[in-house]
């Protein structure tokens, strides 16, 4: 790398797997073959992050990433104030003002409560991170993907998961955009309790070469379901995409107020469209945040019953109801104690749903009734009523967990209703198409 002109070098360690033995082995050995800046990026998701920038120092690294105090270890950086204490007073003290970075901290301690409904207990430490290998992002990222789909108790199985996926698509790195590639197609093999009944469409890009050269072998059997005779490259493939920058620009026109909007469009071409057109309507509203921790809220209506006694399994829970968040599309956060414990619950009755715009759709219950396995948005409607189709092919591409994914028709026969169009959101069970056998 120095010999093609790297400017300096980076160990990125960002599932958090490194030890401090192996730290020290290996900066002390960059540094005894190069003259160039290292830097150290590690997580602390095994609780190693701390341990290994200091072996790291002491083998001569030149820089460590950390983060304050109020935003740290877990699944992000060693605290920066931890470091900056454990450097005072040596040959390799920071300068920095350990009172500053406290005043920092306090800060953004009161900032970060704001925020406490995305919080997860996953991105604290875990050690099992040394055996499942899962980085620190793309594990908060899978957190909150499987929360938004209400199966956030299924996390392990999709920890499980992750690995045959990865040694199905040979070998990827768990960064981005590979980290997420493998991370949605395992969820997606687990909620839909069967392994690569949906493949999304960016599986099947990489599958087909569009993310380069595979670090190992590739399951052959999953590439043929996946792509069928469709071309697979092997050369570099941003070598053979046309210029589509200008072609971008005239079509996002005046919603693009600027370059990082083109880009967001680019990116995201239904998505971004969405927020560009409501950012311009002046409709755009930010996620409704629920109060901080400590704060009176609403409690339940008077005359409603608000404590109860539950039994489950022969297990009697004492319930009660504190108090009720803010209230979104279809859903309402309950704050609550159980067996004096305080939990927050999120609730989404079908009936309300409904009443409120929701889809009404009636549940599948025929093999020509078309479903998807995944929540989600419709993207493209891809036949109409008539259409003469045959069994296993695209119907409809739906997005979900910022992945698209087609969804096939279950049997031979003819379209004969579409209850879905662009931009609709679908729930598992849903028909969305129905098909009549002939």
């Amino acid at each position: 790398m120095a010999d093609m002109g790297c400017d300096s070098i980076a160990i990125k360690d960002m599932a958090g797997l490194l030890t401090p033995g192996a730290t020290g082995e290996l900066v002390g050995a960059l540094k005894q073959a190069l003259d160039l800046p290292l830097f150290l990026h590690c997580h602390g998701t095994s609780g190693l992050a701390p341990l290994c920038q200091l072996k790291a120092i002491e083998n001569g690294v030149d820089h460590i990433d950390t983060a304050i105090s109020a935003f740290a270890n877990g699944t992000s950086h060693p605290a920066t104030e931890t470091m900056v204490a454990a450097l005072a007073g040596t040959e390799r003290d920071s300068g920095l003002d350990l009172q500053l970075l406290n005043d920092i901290a306090r800060h953004f301690r009161e900032v970060r409560k704001k925020y406490h409904q995305f919080e997860s207990e996953f991105t604290r430490e875990d050690v099992s991170v040394q055996i499942n290998q899962v980085p620190g992002g793309m594990m908060s990222n899978l957190a909150n993907q499987l929360k938004e789909q209400g199966a956030l108790g299924r996390i392990d199985e999709v920890f499980a998961e992750i690995p045959r996926v990865r040694e199905d698509l040979g070998y990827p790195p768990l960064v981005t955009p590979t980290s997420q590639i493998v991370g949605t197609q395992a969820v997606m093999n687990v909620l839909a309790g069967s392994r690569y009944k949906t493949i999304t469409n960016e599986v099947k890009r990489y599958l087909m070469g569009h993310y380069g050269k595979p670090l190992g072998t590739v399951n052959e059997e999953l590439r043929q379901r996946a792509v069928g005779s469709e071309e697979v490259i092997d050369v570099r493939p941003a070598d053979l995409l046309p210029p589509e920058l200008d072609k971008l620009r005239a079509e996002i026109g005046e919603l693009a107020k600027c370059e990082e909007d083109l880009l967001t469009y680019a990116m995201f071409p239904d998505l971004g469209k969405s927020f560009l057109e409501q950012r311009a309507a002046g409709t755009l509203e930010p996620e409704p945040l629920l109060p901080p921790e400590g704060i009176q809220l609403k409690t339940a209506d008077g005359g409603t019953p608000t404590e109860f006694v539950i039994d489950v399994h022969g297990e009697s829970y004492q319930v009660a109801i504190t108090g009720v968040g803010v209230k979104g599309t279809g859903k309402r956060h309950f704050f609550l104690t159980l067996d004096g414990m305080p939990e927050e619950v999120v609730f989404e009755p079908l009936n309300e749903y409904r009443a409120e715009g929701g889809s009404g759709r009636k549940q599948a219950t025929k093999a020509g009734h078309v479903t998807t396995g995944m929540p989600g948005n419709i993207v493209e409607v891809l036949v109409k009523e008539g259409d003469h189709i045959a069994a296993g092919q695209p119907v409809l591409i739906t997005e979900a967990m910022k992945m698209e994914a087609e969804v096939q028709a279950t049997i031979d026969g003819v379209v004969t209703a579409i209850h879905v169009a662009k931009g609709d959101r679908v729930t598992p069970g849903e028909v969305l198409i129905e098909i009549e056998a002939g």
